[in-house]
Order: structure tokens, then C-alpha cells, then sequence
């Protein structure tokens, strides 16, 4: 029987999975940041060969398997995708390799090859529609310097910036400022140190304990995890309205943030069912990885 790997590759990390020819899941690998309009073609390859290296190891087999399906964060453009591809093969990781997007394989997770809207926040954000003609439509993905609202990174930034102010006696006073500064180990005269060093996975690693915060009451980490829920259900809704009306249109929530923070995930698709009446948000969240591993079943087939 056939044996497929399927990836992730993220701006925090890298999943892997490897799975029989039925789609059956062997063992799970993890590796660094892979995504690659963050770290280029030669590391995202490394982080993808390392997670696929553990999960091969943990499942007893070895490489080459028969397909590799990789979904990278900033490989949505061909020139991108070449040179990952190029980057891939000569790692000779499986017999046939496909590379495509983050947005395809999370399309493919959550909807097969019908029609729908898939929403990810994880260290970045973004919105993808498969709409009824089997064209694809984008709502952000814009990067941390333009875009990303609700993602991790924007939480965590609006924290330190909220935090940042509160100590100085120019915001209203927050947990966030002993919860953050605590974390990363510096008051606010180390901070722009910390933060000029700080790459856009660490700044989005202090998002759980904004959410956390919220959660318990801080009223100034409420309004940041409220305007970023709104965003985000604003990205679904500037898609929403490509679909034919009359009927609903499936939204399903995925990345890291998404994915592994039911606290948010509520809060964003309640924002969503309220913004864009004619959706029908999708309360699992979504496993991408179970998209590549089906992109790869058809191509044994």
C-alpha cells in the first residue's frame, strides 16, 4: 500500500503527517517556521524534511514514501512554489511531490472540492473562498506590515502596546502588563530591545495569555480579543458576498490560533453568523493536514 506525507508548513511551525493509502494516520511530526514568504526556500525545505524525518520515524518507515504533499504559508504564487519545489527535490523525500498552499490543502480539509470559506488565524491571518465556479478568492494575507488583523501576532501586539502604555501612566491599567513583560522577561525599558530582536512567531507566542486574560476579566484585553474576533468575521463576510444568494455558505476555522483556542473560535464565529447572515460557520475546527494527506490520495489513484 501506498505511504503519504502531508505538511503545514507555518509561520510558527511545521506539522507533518504520514498516513497509509487509505488516509489512515500513522504518526504526527513537528519541525520550525516553514512558511515561506518568512524564512525563503532553504529553510522552509530544512523545517519540512525535519518535521517529515520525526513522523517517519515515529511510524517505523523511511523516506522516500510514495507522495509528498506540502501546503506552505506564502506559496500561493508560482515563482514562490518553483523554487520550494526545486528546494524539496533534492531531499528526495518521496517518488512524486506535490507543492501548493496553506489555503489549498485547508480548502481540501474542511470541503473537499465543493465550495466554501475557510478562515485561518495563526501567527498571520487570512480568508479563502473555493467559490461555486471552482475559482479561489482572498480576503487579507496581507503580512504583519499591512495586514493580519486578529491573527496571533496582532493580539500579542496590541497587548505589548496596551501593556507598553499602561506602565508609563499613558493607558488604563491592565493585567497585561506584568502577565507579558513577565514572559519575555523585561520591564518596559527593555522592551524595544526585546522587540527588535523579537521575530513575528515570538510576538504571536504571547497571544494565548492576552486570550487568557481576557477570559479572566481584563477589560483591556477584552476590547483587543473583541476587535480582533470582528476583523476576522469582516474577512468571511467580504467573501461571503461572492457566493450566490439564497443559500449558505459553509465557513470553517482553522491555523494555530483558531484551531487550538475554543475560546476564540466561539467568539469569531459568533462575530461571523451576526456580520454575514448568509454563512453557516463550521464549529470543528479544521485539520489541514488531513487536506494534504487527501490531495496526495488522489494522486496515487
Amino acid at each position: 500500500m501506498a505511504v503519504l506525507l502531508g505538511v503545514d508548513a507555518g509561520a510558527s511551525r511545521t506539522r507533518a503527517v504520514v498516513a497509509d493509502g487509505s488516509g489512515r494516520e500513522l504518526a504526527r511530526g513537528e519541525g520550525g517556521p516553514g512558511a515561506m514568504r518568512v524564512v525563503g526556500a532553504a529553510t522552509s525545505a530544512a523545517a519540512i524534511q525535519s518535521a517529515c524525518r520525526e513522523a517517519l520515524q515515529r511510524a517505523r518507515l523511511e523516506a522516500p514514501v510514495d507522495v509528498l504533499v506540502v501546503g506552505a504559508a506564502g506559496a500561493g504564487r508560482e515563482p514562490e512554489r518553483t523554487e520550494l519545489e526545486q528546494a524539496l527535490a533534492a531531499l528526495t523525500l518521496a517518488g512524486r511531490l506535490v507543492v501548493t498552499s496553506d489555503a489549498e490543502i485547508a480548502l481540501a480539509a474542511a470541503f473537499g472540492e465543493a465550495p466554501g470559506i475557510v478562515l485561518l488565524a495563526g501567527t498571520g491571518s487570512v480568508a479563502w473562498a473555493r467559490l461555486p465556479d471552482g475559482s479561489r478568492a482572498r480576503a487579507g494575507g496581507l503580512g504583519s506590515l499591512l495586514g493580519d488583523q486578529g491573527s496571533g501576532y496582532d493580539l500579542a501586539l496590541s497587548g505589548l502596546r496596551s501593556a507598553a502604555l499602561a506602565a508609563q501612566g499613558f493607558g488604563n491599567a491592565t493585567a497585561l502588563t506584568q502577565k507579558l513583560f513577565g514572559q519575555i522577561g523585561a520591564d518596559v525599558e527593555r522592551l524595544p530591545q526585546w522587540a527588535a530582536q523579537a521575530s513575528a512567531a515570538d510576538v504571536a507566542a504571547l497571544a494565548p495569555h492576552v486570550l487568557d486574560a481576557a477570559q479572566a476579566g481584563d477589560a483591556v484585553a477584552r476590547k483587543i480579543v473583541e476587535a480582533g474576533a470582528d476583523f476576522l468575521a469582516r474577512h468571511a463576510r467580504a467573501l461571503a458576498h461572492r457566493f450566490n444568494k439564497g443559500g449558505k455558505v459553509a465557513v470553517a476555522f482553522g491555523g494555530g490560533l483558531l484551531q487550538y483556542r475554543n475560546d476564540y473560535r466561539q467568539l469569531v464565529a459568533g462575530r461571523v453568523a451576526l456580520l454575514a447572515p448568509n454563512t453557516e460557520p463550521r464549529m470543528e475546527p479544521l485539520d489541514a493536514l488531513k487536506g494534504a494527506i487527501a490531495i496526495g490520495q488522489a494522486q496515487t489513484t
